[in-house]
């Protein structure tokens, strides 16, 4: 009972205040370790996303290294006439596409031989004899190899093909 009566002076002469564990200076730092930690493991990290530059494909013209021969007999009028025409084409292509195009060739190269003759023998021999005669071949070619090798895949082409370069001519 003595100690009891010693503590009750004592909180008395301290003002009737009681001490409480740990200063308000402690907590405060306490509770700033334990928010900052919290902010660490409970946020997630900021991701700075860096953006990468897009890269821009160059269209090539490209040279089919493989001719298309043909012998035949064009329409004539009276007796009988004969052409040798050797020609390559160009096609136009994305750079990165480039492989692709030229297997799309290969699956259609047989189709494509084929289509051609059709047009040369339905030309006449005035025809093929005339500039201007030759330019509507070149077109037509130009048009039916286009829609032969390189089809519509999703209302897009791989390649396109831009023009016909005779190799050899000769209508007799």
């Amino acid at each position: 009972m003595a100690e009891e009566k010693k503590t009750e002076a004592d909180a008395k002469a301290d003002g009737g205040k009681k001490k409480k564990g740990l200063p308000p200076l402690v907590l405060v730092a306490v509770g700033a370790i334990v928010g900052g930690a919290g902010v660490v493991f409970a946020v997630p990290p900021k991701t700075v996303e860096v953006a990468q530059p897009v890269k821009v494909w160059e269209m090539l013209d490209v040279t089919h290294p493989d001719p298309i021969q043909h012998e035949f007999n064009p329409r004539t009028k009276a007796g009988k006439g004969i052409g040798r025409v050797a020609l390559k084409f160009v096609y136009r292509v994305r750079e990165d596409q480039e492989e692709a195009a030229f297997e799309q060739i290969k699956e259609h190269w047989e189709l494509a031989n084929s289509n051609v003759l059709l047009l040369l023998k339905t030309r006449s021999m005035e025809e093929l004899n005339s500039e201007s005669g030759v330019r509507m071949l070149e077109k037509d070619l130009i048009d039916d190899l286009d829609q032969t090798l390189f089809p519509d895949q999703d209302g897009q082409k791989l390649a396109r093909v831009s023009r016909v370069m005779w190799t050899k001519w000769l209508m007799q």
